[in-house]
């Protein structure tokens, strides 16, 4: 049997054979003179029936505004409504018609519970919308400093290769090879939260695009004039430095 039946009999065909059934059920237990006690508990029941199959459809057209764990936690609320539903129906059946204005607290309670729900349902979704939208805003600002760094690392590999071809030496005692090491490691360490602001984007970029320049007149320089390249680079890695630093001491404000 394919999904399409599947999903059929499921969402279609069983809902409307558990309504009939109730409906049926209903009707075969009806006393001779029926009240508006007996068409409100049919109707409610139908309606209980009805939040029980809906949430089963919704759990198949899942949103991308709303998380996992939102239709988990939203199925525990429908559940607890129906059992409660249920619960204060069979309560004001069998207890209050012995009481008088029984129908009205019965009404009352019926309002008061799904009224509730919808409350707690919603404050629920509009919560867990508001999560899942931080989550996925950081997730594409992760991707977008993943390219920088990304960007940043092919960048140091290729100024490396020159420094090599140009004869120029990089006199250090740390582990980096040459300037740029120390940029790629500045932007490795930056955070989701640097992109906060959209000026720090175009900061980043503009960084990138400066070293990219400077990386293309190393190529096109001479080796004689490569030192003074070398030169430019340091100081333009300084200030850079300086201005990741800056960029991530604004995003922890």
């Amino acid at each position: 049997m394919s999904n399409n039946k599947i999903n059929l009999i499921s969402n279609i065909v069983l809902p409307i054979v558990v309504i009939a059934t109730t409906i049926t059920l209903f009707f075969m237990f009806k006393p001779e003179e029926t009240t508006s006690l007996f068409w409100i508990n049919l109707f409610y029941t139908i309606f209980l029936e009805a939040v029980f199959f809906g949430y089963l459809n919704i759990l198949q057209i899942k949103t991308k505004d709303l998380s996992t764990p939102f239709f988990v936690v939203f199925g525990v609320y429908c559940v607890y409504y129906i059992i409660a539903g249920i619960g204060w129906m069979l309560l004001c059946s069998l207890v209050l018609p012995l009481f008088t204005e029984s129908l009205k607290i019965y009404i009352a309670g019926l309002l008061l519970l799904t009224l509730l729900w919808i409350i707690i349902s919603v404050i629920t979704a509009q919560t867990d919308s508001n999560y899942k939208q931080t989550v996925n805003t950081l997730k594409e600002r992760g991707q977008s400093l993943n390219f920088y760094t990304q960007k940043i690392t092919l960048l140091a590999s290729r100024y490396e290769k020159l420094c090599e071809e140009k004869g120029v030496k990089y006199e250090t005692n740390s582990s980096n090879r040459t300037e740029l090491d120390r940029l790629k490691g500045k932007f490795s360490f930056l955070t989701p939260n640097v992109l906060n602001n959209d000026a720090a984007a175009a900061q980043l970029t503009a960084l990138i695009g400066k070293c990219e320049s400077l990386i293309d007149e190393m190529e096109e320089v001479t080796n004689d004039n490569a030192p003074a390249v070398q030169k430019k680079m340091q100081r333009f890695v300084d200030n850079s430095v300086a201005e990741l630093d800056m960029l991530k001491n604004l995003a922890r404000g």
